[in-house]
């Protein structure tokens, strides 16, 4: 037997044993995997594809992606924009209704906008709702939105989740709120218990859109053995993502069906400018040029190299010849930390003053295998051109929350950006930026953001956002990296399978699991 066919056969067995007590997922309802479980189920305070993931089975927004991509009503029946396009009046559906059986009205609506916008919510996604400059509730199935600015096609602005006034004391919802890990839901589902590793849901009886299927958990995994093991066993129904070196093993079970999809995420490399050393650009372009991304990369599977903030297709990628890769070239790298003032004896460490430059790594622990193999490599790179890097740490979200967002208690982190259509970076890169978390600012960036997203014609938007992409590959905030391929995996026994970029789950209560 095989090193590796050994690995898996063990892997089945612990797979068997962990969730054999349970029976096949398929007798109960459908199972998924995720590298790492969703941390809180507040919209509000959404982080991961994985709390969006789960999200979009629990709560309905206004709008969202119908089959061909356009939007369609989910809460709203109707609307009517003025002839200005100042402002929109949005008609409910009627008598919609909490999972607690609260109705759900137009109040809800004017607080869920007011709760996004309000700096003390903390919201990441709160630069999403800058168009809305006022929300009243009309009645109880009519609110009106008032724009800071004309709007022609504003539905695909409405996608953000709504949430139930009565669960709340004021807009200002904090993180710690109860309501993280006891919410009242629009969606199909309802939370119906958490165990150690699992958010296990039900069919909300109140949903406007009934789900062929009654119950789902999601499975926390980080190990990819584990999860191509138990989808081939049938323990769970889906695996999220599959790293191009299990494609073949996933082909080979011939009882699950990989689904290319395109996703909008790109990884990075984000340089602390809290360090006095990262703070200056010919030290972070220097690093960049210190290492090799396409041997990083070959280590994890197939993938597009970036220069900035947006895959490849993106219609906002910058693709002129100004705006190139950044290449492994250590004589220039060398060459940029002497214009920093690093100096460097035979095959020493670089110094700063006579101070080694020490650099400390961490990634998040939801990027799996994958994440350590690229953070390994990184930190290797790095110390053979002669800085001190420190083993790569991994962070669960909570703790990652707190020491990136919170205390920005680090030097370069590993992790990965997913974005909708939209493609809103404002949060990443503004001064203002709620997740600005490197402390990136430049006042020329800053005004051509603000024009993006004030800006009503697609073509000014477009000039705006690569004219954003050209500065950010020269000041590399972060060390752009790239763009993976993406694969999920289902059982064919799920039928009627729909996904689309970014939202996963969008057309999920149209799913049928066959017995």
């Amino acid at each position: 037997m095989s090193e590796r066919a050994g690995r898996n056969a063990i892997t089945g067995l612990l797979v068997a044993l962990t969730l054999g007590v349970a029976g096949l997922a398929g007798a109960g309802g459908f199972e998924y995997a995720e590298d790492e479980l969703a941390y809180s189920l507040n919209p509000l305070h959404e982080l991961s594809m994985a709390e969006t993931r789960l999200n979009e089975l629990l709560f309905e927004s206004l709008w969202g992606p119908g089959y061909d991509g356009y939007p369609e009503p989910r809460l709203a029946d109707a609307f009517e924009q003025s002839q200005d396009k100042r402002s929109m009046t949005i008609f409910l559906r009627e008598r919609l209704t909490w999972s607690d059986g609260e109705p759900l009205t137009a109040d809800d609506i004017e607080f869920t906008i007011k709760a996004y916008q309000n700096p003390k919510t903390g919201s990441p996604d709160r630069s999403r709702l800058a168009f809305i400059k006022k929300a009243e509730a009309v009645n109880r199935t009519t609110v009106k939105v008032t724009f800071v600015d004309p709007e022609h096609d504003p539905l695909e602005k409405f996608y953000f989740k709504i949430l139930p006034k009565h669960r709340f004391e004021s807009t200002a919802v904090l993180r710690t709120h109860p309501f993280w890990f006891k919410p009242t839901t629009s969606g199909p589902y309802g939370l119906k218990s958490q165990d150690l590793g699992t958010w296990s849901l039900e069919r909300n009886p109140n949903s406007m859109r009934e789900p062929g299927i009654g119950e789902i958990k999601v499975r926390e995994m980080p190990d990819k053995n584990q999860q191509v093991s138990s989808l081939g066993y049938g323990y769970i129904q889906a695996m999220i993502n599959v790293p191009s070196q299990y494609l073949a093993e996933v082909e080979r079970s011939r009882n699950a069906d990989l689904i290319p999809y395109q996703s909008k995420s790109w990884w990075y490399v984000g340089m602390n400018m809290k360090n006095s050393d990262l703070k200056k650009p010919a030290v972070r372009s220097a690093l960049a040029r210190a290492v090799d991304l396409n041997e990083s990369l070959a280590l994890i599977g197939e993938g597009y190299r970036i220069s900035g903030p947006f895959v490849p297709s993106s219609k906002y990628y910058n693709h002129s010849e100004s705006v190139r890769l950044v290449d492994k070239d250590t004589e220039e790298a060398g060459q940029l930390f002497h214009t920093a003032s690093l100096t460097r004896e035979g095959e020493g460490m670089w110094q700063n003053k006579g101070k080694s430059l020490k650099l400390r790594i961490f990634y998040r622990a939801g990027m799996g295998d994958q994440g350590q193999t690229v953070a390994l490599n990184l930190q290797a790179q790095l110390r053979r051109f002669g800085i001190d890097a420190a083993d790569p740490v991994a962070m669960d979200k909570a703790v990652w929350n707190e020491k990136v967002f919170v205390e920005r208690d680090f030097d370069l982190v590993l992790d990965s950006w997913s974005f909708d259509k939209n493609e809103n970076i404002y949060d990443l890169f503004h001064s203002s930026g709620t997740q600005n978390f490197v402390g990136y600012a430049n006042k020329d960036v800053d005004k051509l953001l603000e024009k993006a997203i004030a800006e009503t014609d697609p073509a000014d938007k477009v000039v705006f956002m690569q004219e954003v992409h050209r500065q950010l590959a020269q000041e590399l905030p972060y060390m752009f990296l790239w763009s993976l391929r993406s694969y999920t995996a289902l059982r064919r026994e799920v039928e009627s399978v729909f996904i689309q970029p970014f939202y996963y789950f969008s057309q999920f209560p149209d799913w049928q699991l066959r017995e």
